[in-house]
């Protein structure tokens, strides 16, 4: 890589400083409570419910031990993005064969140009530090392991059998990585057995001190290792049956939800790329790119490396459902930018200067065109305004959270979320326990709360996943409140449109929850979207006052409490 191309990635990254400024998302606040709740000696699934793996909870818990401020979201996506450019680049040296030099910096540079999380809705708050970001990682060093195991861009007749045993050991436990991140990430590890077939049927002779089997076979072994682990970690407290039920039974039922049977899942399979090219140009380049190393790999095999990842980054997508939610997108970014760089350099370096020229303008037309700049630009001087401290923090967190009403709502609203925090923090005690029903666990985080049931996100619940079985659905979530007997009781509005009922009107309708509730609470007030709930003896001994009281009157006396619901209510 020239000079200046390295300048520009580092101007990249620096694009990238002003988002330390943003809240984090509402999945992310899942990840941060239930790595909150590991901190304190306790286990996913059995003590705090989440469908996701456990990878990504033990990623968060390590985050907010480094830095527990809600800037270390998108600090790891930074640092992450940084790593992925840094690891194109080397897969790019090697696999460029003789006419596609600089195919590496040139994917590295496309990657963090039009991966950035700005161009998405609310400023890129709600894919940042996603599963799939350490996805896209992890697969991208394992592909880097697996080129060098084969010997990609050496001299294949002097490979050492002890290196390309130790590469394919590598590759393999990477890919486990990712595994555990998200279990449809388990169709990565087809890149394995591909990438060893291909490239050693293509080069005659190569590397015969290393057969096939023993390629394949170390490298299942690596997939193995991270997998024995957490179920070794969740065999020893007890807590395979939890883990089974929520990271497998759980998303086979949420993935399920969006098709209609095989049919419907190859037609998205099938079209969705489609859609992304028409509104996303790392989509539109890096199929293009596809295109082009599929018509050249039989100059240089390895040039398939980069569609065969795209492909399986395309399966591991269509695997997640069919609701599109941005961060499903965020794995086959990498994929794609290698596409797009192999293939760019391959052609510019086979024509003459006016067709270089023609090229360019057709890539940054179709840029322009697809990819919102402004709104990017917006947000990052947006988020530096914030970081420079020359907007008050409610006034910027309500920019995040769409357009609010009271007869329509989102499930994320920032500056919501951390109000009911700071109302948390002041009214109760480190050890009281409180039920937020809702999505808004980031309100836990914030006010290092615990919540009073393992299910501390309503939708499993409202969807009755596994009703009627010990310890799930309403009846799992009441028997957790009887036994711990919260504090305060927060059920939020407008959060779950799909699902035809939000968490506060699901709870109130249920005989058995409502009844509870009416029984040994009284209602105190709202909070925007939020009914606070206060346990009748809190109330008497004046350890806990109404909303519409002290703390009311408090909090609507800050800056922005009143105006930032009209003055930044558009959908950005």
């Amino acid at each position: 890589m020239k000079p200046w191309s390295w300048a520009l990635l580092g101007v990249l990254l620096l694009a990238r400083v002003p988002s330390l400024a943003q809240p984090a998302g509402a999945d992310q606040g899942l990840y941060a409570y239930v790595g909150q709740r590991i901190a304190s000696g306790e286990f996913p699934y059995r003590d705090a419910w989440d469908q996701k793996p456990p990878a990504i909870h033990y990623t968060y818990a390590l985050m907010f031990a480094l830095w527990p401020r809600d800037a270390v979201v998108a600090a790891a996506d930074l640092l992450t993005a940084a790593a992925v450019a840094v690891l194109l680049v080397a897969l790019g040296r090697r696999m460029k064969g003789r006419l596609a030099d600089g195919g590496g910096g040139l994917a590295a540079i496309l990657f963090l140009l039009f991966g950035n999380p700005v161009y998405t809705r609310l400023g890129g708050v709600r894919i940042r530090s996603q599963c799939e970001t350490f996805i896209a990682l992890a697969v991208a060093a394992a592909v880097l392991a697996l080129v060098k195991s084969l010997g990609v861009g050496q001299d294949w007749a002097h490979g050492r059998r002890q290196d390309n045993l130790r590469w394919s050991l590598a590759a393999g436990c990477l890919l486990g990585i990712a595994f555990i991140y998200k279990y449809n990430a388990l169709v990565y590890a087809a890149l394995v057995p591909a990438a060893v077939v291909w490239l050693l049927l293509r080069q005659p002779g190569a590397d015969v001190e290393t057969t096939t089997t023993e390629r394949l076979v170390f490298s299942g072994l690596g997939f193995a290792i991270p997998t024995a682990l957490m179920l070794a970690l969740f065999g020893l407290a007890g807590a395979l049956p939890d883990l089974y039920e929520a990271t497998v039974r759980y998303n086979l039922q949420y993935s399920g939800e969006t098709y209609a049977g095989p049919a419907g899942f190859i037609r998205y399979l099938l079209t969705f790329p489609i859609g992304e090219a028409r509104v996303d140009v790392l989509w539109l380049l890096g199929g293009a790119g596809c295109l082009v190393l599929l018509l050249t790999a039989g100059e240089n095999p390895a040039f398939l490396l980069a569609p065969m990842w795209t492909a399986v980054a395309c399966l591991s997508i269509a695997i997640n459902g069919s609701r599109g939610l941005p961060q499903y997108f965020v794995q086959a970014a990498p994929a794609l930018a290698l596409s797009a760089g192999l293939a760019g350099a391959l052609v510019w370096n086979r024509t003459i200067w006016p067709a270089r020229v023609v090229l360019v303008a057709l890539v940054a037309i179709a840029a322009w065109r697809v990819t919102p700049f402004d709104k990017a630009i917006d947000y990052t001087l947006y988020d530096l305004k914030r970081l420079e401290g020359r907007t008050s923090e409610d006034v910027y967190l309500s920019r995040f959270g769409g357009e609010r009403s009271a007869e329509r709502a989102e499930k994320y609203l920032a500056l919501d979320q951390a109000k009911l925090g700071a109302l948390l923090q002041a009214k109760t005690s480190p050890t009281d326990k409180v039920l937020i029903f809702g999505f808004s666990s980031g309100a836990y985080v914030q006010a290092h709360r615990q919540s009073a049931s393992r299910f501390f996100w309503s939708r499993p619940v409202i969807v009755e996943f596994n009703a009627g079985k010990r310890g799930y659905g309403p009846q799992g979530l009441l028997d957790d409140l009887k036994a711990s007997r919260p504090r305060l009781v927060v059920l939020q509005r407008n959060d779950w449109e799909l699902e035809g009922i939000d968490s506060a009107g699901y709870f109130l309708k249920h005989g058995a929850l409502s009844g509870w509730l009416r029984a040994e609470y009284e209602h105190a007030g709202e909070l925007n979207v939020y009914d606070i709930w206060t346990r009748r003896e809190a109330r008497a001994s004046g350890l806990v006052s109404r909303p519409s009281d002290s703390w009311h009157k408090s909090r609507s006396a800050a800056p922005g409490w009143q105006g930032a619901r009209s003055a930044h209510s558009g959908t950005m």
